[in-house]
């Protein structure tokens, strides 16, 4: 991996088998022309996020061989503390969002869980979720911001991988910017279930009642891979 200003603590801790994806000479290129427009953000003064060290952090737990789940976000938290490198989720002790808020209450009704008092999504990731954002950073208060700087090209090389690597996995595709995706997906090896955007603009469209993390397990498991355990180890809360 080339050395870069700005990306380079984030991409010093991808998974190796990452690196092929990232190596390549499109995506080397594309990499280096965001990485100099980071920078120049950065030195004039501006607050952007996740930080570094998080940017790739949805490609430090798992091969794109192992992928199991991709949920697909389109862009970071832009509020400050709240974005973590795995789409959807915040760092523990951060005000869960809106639309996790949503995940949360389909999850419950779905599996009968209860609500997780936390935000961060880790031990989903650690099971073979990968949380992936389309996009991978923001400025701090300017949602969408970075739409511009070339990262769906990289979201959609690893999109690609996994498709290509994975011996089969659930795509959840929430919302129309999701769903654009959905061509990318063999889904002869592969399922992809759709719903509305979890938001509160949109889950009661079509995203409450979609049953997705079910649907989920019982593909794993008729395809010979072990289950998501949803449930995280964080403490259980009435928050809604």
């Amino acid at each position: 991996m080339q050395q870069l200003s700005y990306l380079s603590p984030g991409l010093a801790r991808i998974h190796p088998d990452w690196e092929t994806v990232l190596n390549s000479p499109s995506i080397t290129d594309k990499l280096a022309a965001i990485d100099r427009q980071l920078a120049q953000q950065q030195q004039a003064g501006k607050t952007l996020f996740p930080p570094p060290p998080q940017v790739f952090n949805a490609l430090t737990f798992t091969a794109p061989a192992d992928v199991k789940v991709v949920i697909l976000g389109q862009d970071p938290y832009h509020g400050a503390g709240e974005a973590m490198g795995l789409s959807f989720s915040v760092p523990d002790g951060v005000r869960v969002p809106p639309s996790l808020r949503n995940i949360y209450k389909e999850l419950s009704a779905d599996l009968g869980l209860g609500i997780p008092a936390s935000g961060d999504l880790s031990h989903w990731a650690q099971q073979g979720v990968l949380l992936l954002n389309s996009v991978f950073t923001v400025e701090q208060d300017q949602a969408g911001s970075h739409g511009k700087l070339g990262w769906q090209a990289v979201s959609d090389a690893l999109i690609d991988a996994v498709n290509a690597q994975s011996p089969g996995c659930v795509f959840l595709l929430w919302g129309n910017w999701a769903q654009t995706k959905a061509e990318r997906i063999d889904q002869s090896r592969h399922l992809a279930l759709t719903a509305a955007h979890p938001s509160p603009l949109s889950a009661s469209r079509g995203f409450h009642g979609c049953r997705h993390f079910s649907q989920v397990n019982a593909w794993l498991i008729a395809h010979g891979r072990d289950p998501i355990r949803w449930a995280g180890a964080a403490p259980q809360s009435s928050l809604f």
